[in-house]
């Protein structure tokens, strides 16, 4: 399976993950307080995750012959505009009187990026040993 694929199925399946989550906040459930709260964080989490890899498969698909090594500085910068961006928009919900700034999903955000690291470590091609 080709790389970009890998980075863009991964991508999806956090998509996928967003959306489940958002139907779910739209249930009428009983009030649980572990359940509330991960309801409330997981958007940013799945978030951080979706972004990274979807825009890594971009890069990947465009990049076809490019290996683990020279995709750890296009990765890097993709989490970043991942991080950053969700960062970016929690604070930006501080300015809103109708928005909500939650410093869990800051957490959820940091906590996203750095299982994105661990899927990417976990995705990167293998290679035959003793080359």
């Amino acid at each position: 399976m080709r790389l970009s694929t890998r980075y863009g199925l991964t991508g999806i399946g956090a998509l996928g993950l967003l959306a489940a989550v958002h139907q779910l906040r739209g249930m009428e459930r009983s009030p649980h307080p572990t359940s509330d709260y991960l309801i409330g964080v997981l958007p940013n989490f799945a978030a951080a995750v979706a972004i990274t890899f979807v825009l890594l498969s971009i890069w990947s698909d465009q990049n076809p012959e490019a290996g683990f090594a020279s995709a750890k500085r296009p990765f890097l910068l993709c989490a970043s505009v991942s991080g950053l961006g969700l960062l970016a928009w929690e604070l930006f919900q501080k300015t809103s009187s109708r928005l909500v700034f939650d410093p869990n999903d800051v957490g959820a955000t940091f906590v996203g990026v750095g299982v994105a690291s661990i899927l990417f470590f976990i995705l990167r091609p293998r290679t035959p040993r003793g080359t």
